[in-house]
């Protein structure tokens, strides 16, 4: 089998069960998965083989499509009111149907880290560079005190 035979019978077998754009889509992504990996030396026949049969590869997508519209159905998303709708590539879309990005949790924690330790850095820096005249100051109190009251003592 080679690799246009391949995609044939994955088209087939996904001809009906899913839409036209999905089919297009995994078609797009196995025709250019074969070609890199032929492209780094190995040969067609070994790909397809890597791959299995096209048509359980068609099956699994059938059924996770069917998984996944069977979830969006379910109690947990009968009462989702929100305008914004999830989609590929942690991408929502609004209702315009414009991509709105989604910046992973992850990044945002990075990020409120990095700022705290440049606040608390900024902080340290000006106690650092004032530390010598605050200790001038404390001493020159402390030396007034003690004078004054060895004057007073007197």
């Amino acid at each position: 089998m080679n690799c246009e035979e391949f995609l044939r019978q994955f088209h087939d077998a996904l001809e009906g069960k899913v839409s036209e754009s999905l089919i297009q889509e995994n078609i797009n992504y196995y025709r250019s998965y074969i070609d890199s990996q032929t492209a780094t030396g190995r040969s067609e026949s070994d790909v397809l083989y890597s791959l299995g049969d096209p048509r359980l590869l068609a099956k699994t997508i059938e059924e996770s499509r069917k998984f996944a519209s069977e979830s969006r159905s379910g109690a947990d998303y009968r009462n989702f009111s929100s305008s914004h709708t999830y989609t590929e590539n942690d991408r929502y879309t609004d209702d315009n149907g414009e991509k709105l990005n989604r910046i992973p949790r992850w990044l945002i924690t990075c990020i409120v880290v990095v700022v705290v330790l440049l606040i608390l850095s900024g902080i340290f820096r000006m106690f650092v560079f004032l530390a010598p005249y605050i200790i001038v100051c404390i001493l020159t109190i402390f030396l007034f005190r003690a004078v004054r009251n060895w004057w007073q003592g007197k």
